[in-house]
Formats: structure tokens, sequence, C-alpha cells
């Protein structure tokens, strides 16, 4: 990303302009044609509590080496959004990366709210253990059980998920218990996961899959509100 970032020249600034009056939006242009960055904007400021977006200072937009090498979509770091704009389907599409990179930056300031009683992170390895022992009925290697009950992110077992089990086989193994088989791979996507389908308006999906992350967003949205609207 540093790489990227000498690039803004004054050329690239050109391509600039400012969101809610102070987040930096960076290279627009090179969305796919039919996608509208004000529309996408619009609606990720109506969906989202305005004070979610606080740790949000810019929006990048183009083909990032690190996201690439990740086979990452987006991702959030150091105050900044990356979007790969070859990988975005459709406007939802965007709204839906954005979102779920706003999560990761309230990780930033609200870790303690996510995951400081341990519930979050106690629903999250029930559910890898329940998709451990679903594994092991199928016919695919062994991978030993220590990886299921690890929160961190591990591209070994990321790799283990999305090549040896195989997507259509790990979503079909997923339903009912995660919100998206993405939301398998660690604890931080696990949230972001679940935030993500909340705010696409997937409520009762969430909360019925996943009820203590479901009871978090929840109440970072009335911290939200509060800060917002003075009710202290």
């Amino acid at each position: 990303m540093k790489e990227y970032l000498k690039q803004l020249n004054e050329k690239n600034r050109s391509n600039h302009f400012m969101w809610l009056g102070r987040i930096n939006v960076y290279n627009a242009k090179d969305l796919p044609t039919g996608i509208d960055i004000d529309s996408t904007l619009d609606i990720v400021k109506e969906r989202l509590p305005s004070s979610f977006l606080s740790n949000v200072e810019s929006i990048y937009i183009g083909n990032f080496d690190a996201l690439k090498d990740r086979k990452m979509n987006a991702m959030y770091e150091n105050g900044a959004i990356y979007i790969a704009s070859d990988d975005i389907l459709d406007e939802e599409d965007l709204v839906d990366d954005i979102i779920h990179e706003v999560a990761h930056s309230l990780e930033e300031t609200h870790a303690i709210d996510i995951y400081g009683d341990g519930q979050v992170e106690r629903e999250f390895i029930i559910k890898r253990l329940q998709l451990f022992n679903a594994l092991r009925r199928q016919d695919i290697p062994f991978f030993p059980r220590d990886y299921f009950a690890n929160t961190e992110y591990s591209e070994e077992f990321d790799n283990f998920l999305y090549r040896t089990v195989g997507y259509p086989l790990l979503t079909s193994l997923t339903i009912g218990m995660f919100v998206s088989p993405y939301g398998a791979t660690s604890l931080r996507e696990y949230f972001g996961n679940a935030f993500e389908k909340y705010f696409m308006g997937e409520h009762e999906e969430v909360k019925n899959i996943s009820p203590q992350a479901y009871k978090k967003i929840k109440e970072l949205i009335v911290q939200g509100e509060e800060r917002e609207y003075g009710d202290f």
C-alpha cells in the first residue's frame, strides 16, 4: 500500500473528492462502467450511523498488489479503505465491500465493546468446532482440530478451506452455521460478515445464526446514537 500512496501524484489528485466533508476518495473513475460513486456512498451513508465512519479517513479505488496477493476484494488499514476496482460487480457489491471494511475500522476503537466479554469469540469457536465435526464426516484430508479453535487468521487454514475443502462444499456445510462461508476464516471476519449482512438488510438472518454478534452490533448502534445525539 505504501508504494501505491507514493503514486498519488498531481494526476491522481485530480481524481479526488471529499465525502462527508472529511473523507478523501481517490480514483473513483477507476470503477467499472455503470457504477456511480456518489450513489454508492449515499447508500452507505443511509445504512450506517454516521459515527461508524469516524475511523475512516480515506477510500482508495484501484488495483493493489496487496489485495491480489491476499486474494481480497477490499481491506481496511491505518484509517484507509482499499477497494479492488476489477473485482466490483455492481453498486450493491461496492456498498457491501465498504460496509464490511467499516466493521474492521470499528475494531480499532471498539475492540473491548465487541470482544471484551468473550461471547462473540465463544460463539465463533463453537461454530468452528461444529465445522470441524462436519468436515470429519467428509472424504477430505484431515486438518488438525487445534486450528479450528484458533480465532486468528491463518493463511494455511484459509487455503485448506478454499482449496482443499472447496467453496461449494464449504458453502453447503456452513449454511445455518455462518452467515457467509468467509466468516469461518477468523474471528474478525466472523464479526465483519455479521456486521456486513446486518447493514445490507439481513437482520433476522444475523440474529438467528450469530446471536452474540447481532447483540454486539445492536449495542454499537445504541452507542453511536448516544454519541450522535448526545443522550449520555
